[in-house]
């Protein structure tokens, strides 16, 4: 089969969880013999022309975004033009099997470059209205303006990327509820949920990884990494852990980079609390397995749109409980093996008053082992690649792929 990816972005270039899902679903096809390519975004915007390289023996067409400004009206149509001239220079001659799009503005591009040959799959990461609704509040005069006009054709978009797919994917129940909410596409939907990379297994003692990371040997040591942006709730978590940092009772490590880097540390400086909450800065993967091993929880206090939370599968694979919000698809994952370890989302004391009774012992999580047990049982790669390439290799119906996860969760496939 020739198998082509329409993305934003590779993973590759810019980690994240969208890059991150078609990057591992990339690979599988190509461990699987299919000849696999791709189109992304380069992660800034320039007027360098599109290039092709091969990594891990995918062909990858780099494409650059137009050097215009956010609210410039012909942005999104511009973008689509010069991924629609990408795909056709480097890919255009080839008949490609099945075009698996991620995201809509790349989509559409290699829509219109391969026309009505290919089958075409969607995988809806995010409903792009309620992200950019997110982004744009926090953008001032002109976040607003956006807010007011663009919405809409964002929505139009979207639906024209998706109106051409025989099925789309997604990756929680919450997920396929917005398809159906704002494009009426929920009878296409198939639900499979995305694996945690298969070598993240506890190596080292929580004393052997703290040691490594020149972490505090003999604190309660809290864990996050996120994107420093305005929808991930760390500033609730700040809010939150505050008081008791202020008692001695934890530390707070923060990991990840985003435009909110700079209003967060004033934050946490303004708290009086610059001794026991620590940005880290963007971990590679060997310091994130290591951060893992060293925490005695995570937290993840997404504020809004978390429309799977990977993040919550690779702690569990360590053996690490989570505490997290009941934000988007959250409780989907945390209600079959965490789920006193809920709470309300953007509620700084609620988060507090969890952390607290976890801190005092009175609030005690399944042992390791069974977390990781939960973990391979139903999110590891042996268990959802055989259905995810069910779905790309044939077309069986939704519901004899979907996890039973779902029902585990109380989810209606």
């Amino acid at each position: 089969m020739k198998y082509l990816v329409a993305v934003d972005h590779c993973f590759l270039d810019v980690p994240g969880g969208m890059g991150r899902v078609a990057w591992d679903i990339a690979l599988l096809m190509q461990e699987r013999g299919h000849d696999v390519a791709m189109v992304v975004a380069r992660p800034d915007a320039g007027t360098e022309a599109p290039t092709l390289r091969v990594d891990h023996g995918i062909r990858v067409v780099r494409y650059s975004r137009p050097v215009l400004p956010g609210w410039h009206p012909l942005r999104a149509h511009r973008t689509v033009q010069i991924a629609q001239a990408a795909a056709l220079r480097h890919l255009g001659s080839e008949a490609w099997d099945l075009v698996h799009l991620h995201s809509p503005l790349t989509a559409l591009g290699v829509l219109r470059a391969m026309g009505s040959g290919p089958r075409y799959l969607y995988t809806l990461h995010s409903p792009v209205v309620m992200e950019q609704e997110i982004n744009w509040s926090t953008r001032g005069p002109v976040g607003q303006l956006k807010r007011l006009f663009g919405l809409r054709a964002l929505q139009r978009l979207e639906r024209q990327a998706l109106e051409p797919c025989s099925r789309i994917h997604t990756l929680s129940a919450y997920s396929r509820s917005k398809v159906d909410y704002f494009h009426g596409l929920g009878h296409r939907v198939t639900i499979i949920p995305h694996w945690p990379r298969p070598g993240l297994r506890r190596q080292l003692s929580l004393p052997e990884a703290r040691r490594r990371l020149r972490w505090p040997a003999h604190e309660r040591i809290l864990f996050t990494i996120r994107k420093l942006g305005p929808r991930y709730g760390l500033d609730v978590a700040i809010h939150a852990v505050a008081p008791l940092v202020r008692e001695g009772r934890c530390v707070l490590v923060i990991g990840g980079e985003g435009p909110m880097r700079a209003e967060l540390a004033q934050l946490v400086e303004r708290l009086g609390v610059s001794d026991g909450i620590r940005f880290t800065g963007r971990l590679d993967e060997s310091q994130l397995a290591l951060a893992y091993q060293a925490a005695d929880l995570f937290v993840l206090p997404t504020r809004a749109l978390e429309c799977f939370g990977l993040v919550v599968h690779e702690a569990l694979a360590f053996g690490c409980p989570v505490v997290s919000t009941d934000a988007g698809a959250l409780p989907e994952l945390m209600r079959p093996i965490l789920p006193e370890f809920i709470v309300p989302a953007g509620d700084a004391d609620a988060l507090r008053a969890r952390l607290d009774l976890f801190l005092s012992g009175r609030l005690k999580a399944p042992p390791p082992e069974a977390l990781v047990a939960h973990v391979d049982r139903l999110f590891s790669r042996n268990a959802v690649a055989p259905k995810m390439l069910a779905l790309l290799e044939g077309d069986a119906p939704a519901s004899t792929l979907t996890n039973g996860w779902l029902r585990a969760a109380g989810a209606s496939a």
